[in-house]
């Protein structure tokens, strides 16, 4: 049995601003299945619920058979985003390349609207992404009340945006103010390098440290051999071939 979730305080930069509005991820605008009106629409949806998740997507990384199950009403909207969320490319994209505070950070804003409240609440979850894995992390926000509240079954998770007095907007897309992945990723890189360390220049394997092997440059120059021959061979070849037609 796992331990229990550690308690944090739910602080904002400024706990006196308490109004929000869609964010800029999604045009402005909410998407609902219950409120579409045409298969267009639902194509928004979709769309909405990619860019929510990875900004911006490729027909590569698409979901198909998950497409298919939420344009035929047999999952809801929070299932295909719980699906997204699990996929391949999210785990490839971002899940690997980041600590699970960085993961932490990653999936409170796509899928509860809203940055970290603090340290504390990074450290809670983090716990959270190392006891249950990221499928029982997934679950835990798509099961919370804030979630549901804000989203319930059918509504794409979007940045709510504290608006201020003095602005126009609110906060910075999450997208743009967020990188995949950081200088955690690329350290660790660095770290896989035979006798690397953060920070330091690749180090070639054994076999090319003194230069090219021999093994292939004997390969090389013996395709250069061969095809010098056949080069001769064909202009020889054509050259008879001109002179006894000529005759």
């Amino acid at each position: 049995m796992g331990l229990p979730t550690l308690g944090y305080p739910p602080t904002t930069q400024n706990a006196r601003v308490g109004n929000f509005q869609p964010g800029n991820g999604n045009s402005g605008r909410i998407w609902t299945s219950s409120q579409l009106l045409d298969h267009a629409e639902m194509d928004g949806l979709i769309q909405a619920a990619y860019s929510t998740l990875f900004f911006h997507t490729f027909r590569s990384d698409r979901d198909p058979f998950l497409e298919s199950q939420l344009r035929n009403g047999q999952i809801t909207v929070r299932d295909f985003i719980r699906g997204l969320a699990l996929s391949e490319r999210f785990s490839r994209w971002v899940y690997r390349c980041n600590s699970n505070y960085e993961v932490v950070t990653h999936l409170v804003q796509r899928l509860l609207g809203r940055g970290i409240y603090g340290e504390k609440e990074r450290i809670a979850l983090s716990i959270v992404v190392a006891q249950r894995g990221l499928a029982g992390f997934v679950d835990a926000l798509l099961d919370s009340p804030e979630y549901l509240d804000n989203f319930g079954y059918d509504t794409v998770p979007y940045q709510r945006n504290r608006l201020l007095p003095s602005q126009a907007v609110g906060n910075v897309p999450f997208n743009i103010e967020l990188p995949r992945y950081q200088a955690y990723w690329r350290d660790t890189l660095a770290l896989r390098a035979p006798g690397g360390h953060a920070g330091a220049p690749l180090i070639p394997s054994r076999a090319w440290a003194n230069g090219v092997p021999k093994l292939s440059t004997r390969l090389w120059y013996g395709l250069a051999i061969v095809g010098a021959l056949e080069i001769g061979r064909v202009l020889l070849t054509t050259a008879a071939a001109m002179l006894s037609t000529s005759m």
